[in-house]
């Protein structure tokens, strides 16, 4: 296989393209249309890609119309507040299909950001056409191979979830094709302005694209230019390539790194701690080449390519000497594939997600391509060698068939067959335009496997789409309606109930449509500081892309962050879960679910319950910024169980240690009576009692009292009144059985549960039964969850499994709110583990005290707020009267982007209370201004100002040369 680069004439190809396209596109996305769904996925399409687009579109047009008017780099409705840039460069600012958004008008959003999908999808196939076409391919031979370039399990998932991803898919083509044009002698600069698009793009996909695009170069120069390329001249060209791009894309590259670096994605456990994949991943993965599904589950291992594709990789094989580069690219992939590191080092040291398999369809298309092209010259050995391997590869699939009861695998095994008899067929009996009977196969193959992924009840990606109007809807009704008219001018933040869900349709974390100010937030970089704030409080909503959600609905932590509206759906989980001092404020027209939730046999309409959106509100929500003169050091700080430290937010301020000397002058707060600790017994419903240390659990029908016995006293029980219940985990180790011990356990139980006269337990099949489960569930495996329950809710701390990717934490303690009570605390609560094992613990029940001390600390915060708080773009000022010196403290999240100034001069910025801008205030009367600039972005523009002068003066040099060198040559 070389590469050419002589012109040709491909309209005719592009032309036969764009008419298959049209069909391919009909049964990629006409399903979602006719079923009445849109191209919306429910969660971070919801959350992130189309309101963000909404977003970004209103900023570029606002720049167009007022170019001189600076860019706002800080965002007050994205969380707690958020730096713009690092949001829209992750998702928006390089990607080139972004800006059709400003063809269609603000209303039509949604329809622009599935048109954009379309419009993706549809040069990825373009793209592939491209670059076969330096190749001497027939047309329909590169049309099979565009079809299975395009239509496969990666680009079905992520024109839904990650459309940003398909972009990949047109850059590796054209980084393969000009890194050859480099090899062959060719300019560097179209290999230039190629790396250029891939660093602007999408910093984390240019850093996979990178790596498989110098995979490429060394696997190509060791197999076709190792003995005839000029080493020095080449390497000379793509040094320049590389370093011209990077420094022009410098304006970018600065600044996203210093936000990853300063994320809660920095320090992450490499690979999710995994050495190896689990077990069903062994055994699933030989179905994934043609059946791809459940992404998380298979760590993004899942290919779901046509059929044919498993025959041409096998006929790849007959001719390795012929085509070594394709040989070794795909043998290299396969060991990547069974090893997590390798997922993990591609995914920025992080999770063990396998989205770099991105890289692998551009050679698995052109394995096929070169199958199409040689289908009529198979000789009888080499059809007896791929009819072989798919008998072998069809075992294989009918027995994980038998394991898994994957119903979704016969249609791939039809057209897998159906392949192997059409080649046996042109070679035995020959066929007119054999080509096109193949292409005709693959179509219909393409065709099935996006139409079973887009259908509902079947790939299950159509229920997991938004219907036609319901983002719209959804953006309308976020809070039920009842936010309109709450802006009164202030300043003030919007939270909701923790699992409690207001509308249909989808997990919302991000309000970017209501113009509240919403705590939640979620996004693929977040605040590092923040995230050691709810990590410290050990929040156990905390995820390193959500740091905060609500906060578990903890009063103290509601309100620093000054929210002051909670809205609650009335039927829906932890209704009853509201953090102390929050009051009924609004309520919805009632609704009546005759059939959900309502007492047996009503005799009156009065007994039926109805279901409404509430809002509550509080009076005690913190200012923005205020002033405190009591300060808690770091020592004593780092003494404090998480309970404590949140309920010390009202009762002074700590600082960085860096900065401790900002506290000289102020006094010590007073911590005295915050929090008490109760007595509690684990006791089962087998009534015999548990250690406090831990916990052998072996039948998963037992149950749990945490039983509280202080609480039996009215006296005591009257102490803790307006007290919010949390039970602190200072430290969780779970080891789960074997999986011998487990079967083992299990087979107790159905011994236990056979009962009546004459029941007898199939030891043998329960073995299979119990084994299977195991098996499919990824199990013995690190994850457990621990459910605490009372009247008010419940509450969960859960270890995901190491197959959540991104959403994967590891988990060592947490502190769980049991909800605030206003009187009569619970003498027991429900506490239940989710799976068998040997749990380790050592845990404490606190009552977090939030009566009269509490409210006179609120009071205090509150009469010392930053006064006349004015919002700019970039900017924030008041004006604020001391008595004594202390620290302005706030909720607003430290960034080394802040600078401050305190009447007119330049004052020092400090961290408070881990993760919040702070100033040292001395007495008297003061201008506050604060400022944000985003880090790097300064010295990233230098530098691409320099790259753009470096690479003007370059093309300036390289015409003279190329001139010169002509008329060299016509003398």
């Amino acid at each position: 296989m070389n590469f050419s680069f002589e012109k040709r004439d491909h309209r005719m190809l592009y032309l036969k393209y764009t008419v298959m396209f049209a069909l391919i596109a009909l049964c990629m996305f006409g399903s979602y249309a006719i079923t009445g769904h849109t191209l919306i996925w429910n969660k971070d399409a919801l959350n992130q890609h189309v309101p963000l687009l909404g977003e970004y579109r209103k900023i570029v047009l606002g720049w167009l119309h007022h170019p001189t008017r600076p860019l706002n780099w800080w965002s007050w409705n994205m969380g707690l507040g958020t730096d713009t840039f690092q949001v829209f460069s992750y998702y928006t600012i390089g990607d080139v299909f972004a800006y059709l958004a400003l063809l269609f008008p603000a209303a039509k959003l949604t329809l622009a950001y599935q048109v954009i999908t379309v419009v993706r999808t549809y040069f990825v196939g373009l793209t592939f056409c491209w670059f076969a076409g330096h190749f001497s391919f027939r047309d329909h031979v590169v049309l099979g191979g565009a079809v299975v370039y395009m239509v496969n399990s990666y680009l079905l998932y992520a024109s839904i979830a990650q459309p940003f991803f398909m972009t990949t898919f047109i850059l590796f083509p054209i980084l393969v094709v000009q890194l050859e044009r480099v090899l062959q002698n060719g300019s560097a600069w179209p290999l230039t302005l190629a790396f250029l698009w891939m660093l602007v793009n999408n910093y984390y996909l240019a850093y996979v694209l990178g790596i498989g695009t110098f995979i490429y170069l060394v696997l190509r120069v060791a197999t076709h230019y190792r003995t005839t390329l000029n080493y020095g001249k080449t390497l000379a060209k793509l040094a320049f390539a590389a370093i011209t791009s990077i420094l022009v894309a410098a304006c970018l590259l600065v600044p996203e790194i210093m936000a990853v670096m300063n994320s809660t994605r920095a320090g992450s456990e490499f690979a999710n701690g995994l050495k190896h994949y689990p077990l069903y991943y062994y055994l699933f993965l030989p179905k994934q080449l043609i059946n791809g599904d459940q992404w998380t589950f298979m760590f993004w291992s899942a290919l779901g390519l046509v059929s044919i594709a498993f025959i041409a990789i096998v006929y790849l094989y007959t001719r390795t000497r012929e085509f070594p580069l394709l040989s070794i690219s795909l043998a290299l992939a396969l060991v990547m594939l069974l090893i997590p590191a390798v997922g993990a080092f591609f995914n920025g040291m992080m999770a063990a997600s396998n989205r770099w398999t991105l890289l692998i369809y551009l050679p698995i298309a052109m394995t096929v391509c070169l199958l199409l092209q040689n289908a009529t010259r198979l000789d009888r050995h080499t059809l007896w060698i791929l009819t072989s391997a798919t008998g072998i590869y069809l075992v294989v699939l009918v027995a994980t068939y038998i394991f898994q009861n994957d119903t979704t695998m016969f249609m791939p095994i039809i057209f897998l067959i159906m392949s192997l008899l059409m080649l046996w067929i042109i070679n035995l009996h020959g066929t007119p335009h054999p080509d096109r009977w193949l292409v005709t196969i693959i179509l219909a193959n393409a065709a099935c496997n996006a139409l079973y992924v887009g259908t509902p009840y079947n790939g299950n990606f159509a229920n997991s789409t938004l219907v036609r109007g319901q983002y719209q809807s959804i953006a309308e009704n976020r809070y039920g309606g009842l936010e309109k008219g709450l802006n009164d001018g202030s300043f003030f933040r919007v939270s909701t109930i923790s699992n409690n869900q207001i509308t249909s349709g989808g997990l919302l974390d991000n309000d970017l449509t209501s113009g509240m100010h919403n705590i939640d937030s979620y996004y693929s970089l977040q605040n590092k500081y923040l995230g050691q704030f709810s990590t410290s409080l050990q929040n156990t909503q905390y995820q390193a892309n959500v740091p905060l959600r609500q906060v578990d609905d903890r009063t103290v932590l509601n309100n620093f962050f000054g929210v002051k509206y909670l809205f609650v759906q009335s039927n829906s989980e932890n209704a009853n879960k509201i953090p102390g001092g929050y009051f009924l404020d609004a309520t919805t027209e009632p609704k009546i679910n005759y059939d959900v939730g309502q007492p047996t046999n009503p005799t009156d309409q009065t007994q039926l319950v109805p279901t409404t959106t509430n809002r509550y509100r509080t009076n005690n929500a913190f200012p923005l910024l205020y002033w405190q003169d009591s300060y808690i050091s770091q020592k004593t700080y780092q003494k404090l169980s998480p309970t404590a430290k949140e309920r010390a937010l009202a009762s002074g301020v700590t600082v960085s240690s860096k900065n401790s000397d900002a506290t000289n002058g102020m006094k010590t707060a007073n911590l005295k009576g915050n929090v008490v600790k109760l007595k509690s017994q684990l006791v089962s419903n087998r009534l015999n009692k548990i250690k406090s240390t831990g916990l052998k659990y072996t039948d998963s029908l037992e149950t749990y009292q945490l039983q509280l016995p202080q609480l039996n006293s009215k006296a005591f029980k009257k102490q803790l009144k307006d007290s919010e219940l949390h039970v602190e985990f200072a430290s969780i180790k779970y080891q789960p059985f074997s999986m011998k011990q487990q079967i083992a356990y299990e087979q107790k139980h159905e011994e236990q549960q056979s009962t009546n006269p004459g029941d007898i337990v199939n030891h043998r099949f329960n073995q299979y039964k119990f084994w299977r489960y195991h098996i499919l569930n990824g199990s013995p495996d690190m994850s457990f969850a621990i459910k605490i329950s009372s009247r008010l809710g419940s509450e969960t701390i859960e270890q995901p499994k190491q197959s959540k990717l991104s959403f994967f934490k590891l988990v060592k303690n947490g502190t769980m709110n049991i909800g605030y009570f206003a009187k009569g605390m619970p003498t027991s609560l429900t506490f239940k583990p989710s799976k068998l094992g040997t749990y380790q613990w050592q845990y404490q029940v606190v009552a977090e005290k939030l009566g009269t001390k509490y409210n006179q600390e609120v009071r205090q915060i509150q009469k010392h707020a930053l006064k006349n708080v004015k919002f700019k773009r970039n900017q924030l000022s008041g004006t604020i009267t001391t008595s004594r010196v202390g620290i302005l403290t706030s909720s607003i999240p430290y960034s080394t982007g802040w600078t401050a100034t305190v009447d007119g001069k330049k004052a020092t910025l400090l961290r408070t209370n881990q993760a919040f801008v702070g100033l040292r205030l001395p007495a008297g009367t003061h201008q506050v201004v604060l400022h944000y600039h985003v880090p790097g972005l300064a010295l990233g523009c230098k530098i691409s100002l320099f790259g753009l002068i470096w690479m003007l003066l370059a093309a300036v040099a390289s015409w003279l040369i190329k001139r010169h060198n002509a008329n060299k040559a016509s003398a």
